[in-house]
């Protein structure tokens, strides 16, 4: 037996792919079924990241209570306390992605943020919340720049939509299951909380964090079967240029690229702040506006952001490969702007609906369309960058989308609550003024620009 024709899993762990490779020519990619495992670990444990994500939303009148702050202080734990060290840490471990062990990077990644969710749910004062969220932040900041590289590096480009699409989805299984989840224990805990051994009697909401960190050591284990693969690049790159990358050459390409660059990395920040900021305070709109408790609106929340974001990312991983293999212009970058077309309107509505049952269903839709749009962004991001330079590219468009979209969302919402109307009942009213100017600025940005998108993605692939 061949070494190419052996399983991945006894070829050697420094490059499961090179030894197929013929020499002077490209390595052969790893069998699909070892690829797809590898996908399949990077979604659980991207999942497991997602799960205390959301978890804040639930806790609002909780935390607001233990700790006498207002909407705005709790937008800070949803939003930016998370998402500055989300953000900032991503840019220096994105340049080690495009170095060092993605692998490894990953799994310190996961024991840092799994100990901050721990230290959460042990929080004494807001301060230490705070502090807490910062660790989750960093701890997360690896993942997603180093998922997406190993990813490009193990599925061939003809089939990398989907493959994107795939591990997308965990985002928002993860995010529906972390609703699921607080909303049940919520619900089956009682109001003055329960025993945890030597802790005494805890409330829900720490209970819940516990139990969001729970997985962290099988993930860690699964982690270290994964192998790190070779790194592709076009045949004209020499490796010693793949090594010398610069931070002046990824400058300048982003410079010769603007009008492409100045979309792709733009639109995901506006669409980030209607998702959310939608996603941060649906929970307390379906409290305060229907007088729905969160126990309640948690799991059909869930079921929601669950099944319409998957729906969503998955038909933006099929429609993404299908116009590439129509060779349809920008075909990548289209997907998005199909997504901000079906989500536009519905996001402006759902949270003016007169009764729950409208506004469920028109968040639905609007989290499809978010799923299909802001899916679309790697493999787009993907498509306009040397290899050398995806990790970067890609921690570039987390900072973008962090801060201003992960941060600015949920605080954006409170600002207006507590100072424009000064009334926690009208949260409908500042979530509506929040994603209608983002979804419209967004649907104009991919509009106007599919054709220097289509220009960039010829001169990457003509060199």
């Amino acid at each position: 037996m061949s070494l190419s024709s052996m399983p991945a899993s006894v070829l050697p762990e420094e490059d499961c792919a090179s030894a197929a490779a013929p020499s002077g020519h490209p390595p052969a990619y790893p069998p699909a079924t070892y690829a797809w495992y590898v996908i399949a670990v990077l979604f659980a444990v991207t999942l497991l990241s997602q799960l205390d994500r959301q978890l804040p939303s639930l806790l609002v009148r909780p935390l607001r209570k233990e700790f006498g702050i207002s909407d705005t202080a709790f937008s800070l734990l949803q939003g930016y306390a998370f998402a500055i060290f989300y953000t900032l840490a991503g840019l220096p471990l994105g340049r080690m992605v495009d170095r060092g062990s993605r692998r490894n990077l990953i799994l310190a990644g996961l024991l840092c943020w799994s100990t901050a969710t721990v230290l959460f749910a042990f929080g004494q004062t807001y301060t230490h919340l705070l502090l807490a969220r910062i660790g989750v932040g960093i701890g997360e900041a690896v993942l997603a720049p180093a998922a997406y590289s190993l990813i490009a590096d193990y599925i061939e480009p003809a089939r990398r939509g989907r493959a994107l699409a795939v591990y997308y989805v965990s985002i928002a299984i993860g995010s529906g299951a972390s609703l699921l989840l607080g909303g049940w224990l919520l619900a089956a805990i009682p109001p003055q909380g329960m025993p945890i051994g030597m802790l005494g009697e805890w409330p829900a909401w720490r209970i819940a964090f516990l139990v969001a960190a729970a997985p962290v050591v099988p993930l860690a284990l699964l982690l270290l079967s994964v192998r790190e693969p070779v790194r592709r690049e076009d045949s004209r790159v020499s490796k010693q240029a793949d090594a010398q990358s610069s931070f002046a050459e990824f400058v300048a390409h982003l410079r010769a690229h603007a009008a492409t660059f100045a979309r792709v990395l733009t639109y995901p920040t506006l669409l980030s702040i209607t998702g959310y900021g939608a996603l941060a305070w649906a929970p307390a709109l379906f409290d305060r506006s229907f007088g729905i408790p969160v126990s309640h609106s948690g799991p059909v929340l869930g079921v929601i952001v669950a099944a319409a974001g998957a729906a969503g990312t998955l038909a933006g991983g099929y429609l993404s490969d299908r116009w590439i293999a129509r060779a349809v212009p920008a075909a990548r970058f289209r997907v998005a702007l199909t997504g901000v077309a079906i989500f536009a309107v519905p996001s402006v509505l759902w949270p003016l609906m007169p009764g729950p049952t409208p506004a469920f269903v028109l968040l639905f839709v609007t989290v499809l369309g978010l799923g299909l749009s802001q899916s679309a962004a790697p493999a787009s991001i993907h498509a306009v960058v040397p290899n050398r330079m995806r990790g970067r590219a890609i921690a570039l468009y987390l900072l973008l989308a962090g801060l201003l979209g992960l941060g600015l969302g949920p605080t954006a919402v409170a600002l207006v609550t507590d100072y424009v109307f000064g009334n926690d009942a009208s949260l409908r009213y500042s979530l509506t003024l929040t994603a209608g100017p983002s979804a419209l600025f967004g649907l104009w940005l991919i509009g106007s620009g599919l054709r220097p998108y289509a220009r960039s993605v010829a001169a990457i692939q003509t060199g």
